[in-house]
C-alpha cells in the first residue's frame, strides 16, 4: 500500500503501520537485527569466496542455558506508554517471561529490562521468529 508516495508495511496486530523508510531506519537501530544482517552478509560473502560450508555459529553459555521456546503471541510491551510512540517489535525474556519492545521502539524496554534485571537472553516474540539475543555477549542464537 502507498501513502503520500511512501510504501507502507501493513500490520495485522493493530500496531501502527510503518513506511518502508521508517522500517529501514528502525532496523538499523535494532542491534540484534543489525547484527543478524551483518552475520548473514558475512556468510554470503564467505560462501562466495569458499565452496566449503560455513562453520556453525558459537553459542555462549547464556544461549545454551536458554533454548528457544514458544513464547506465545504477546500483543503489547509491558511498560510502553503513549509517549513512547509505536511498538515496532516485541521481545520476551527467557528468564522471567517479561515482554518488552525492541531497540527500534523509542522505549527500548527489552534492553532496559536486561540493564535493570541482568537477564541475559531475550527471544523474538514476532510471529514465525524464534531467534534469541544474548545481551552479555551480543550473540544471536
Amino acid at each position: 500500500m502507498r501513502e503520500n508516495g511512501a510504501m507502507v508495511v501493513g500490520r495485522r496486530d493493530g500496531r501502527r503501520e510503518l513506511s518502508s523508510e521508517e522500517l529501514e531506519r528502525d532496523m538499523e537501530r535494532d542491534t540484534p537485527f543489525r547484527r543478524f544482517r551483518q552475520r548473514l552478509q558475512g556468510r554470503r560473502e564467505a560462501a562466495r569466496q569458499q565452496p566449503e560450508p560455513a562453520d556453525e555459529p558459537q553459542l555462549c553459555e547464556h544461549l545454551v542455558a536458554a533454548p528457544a521456546r514458544d513464547v506465545g503471541s504477546p500483543s503489547t510491551c509491558e511498560e510502553h506508554t503513549d509517549e513512547d510512540g509505536p511498538v515496532v517489535h516485541l521481545r520476551t525474556c527467557l528468564a522471567c517471561g517479561y515482554v518488552g519492545c525492541c531497540d527500534s521502539s523509542r522505549g527500548r524496554h527489552a534492553t532496559t529490562h536486561f540493564e535493570k534485571e541482568g537477564h541475559p537472553v531475550m527471544q523474538s516474540a514476532e510471529p514465525g521468529e524464534s531467534w534469541r539475543w544474548c545481551y552479555v555477549h551480543e550473540l544471536l542464537g
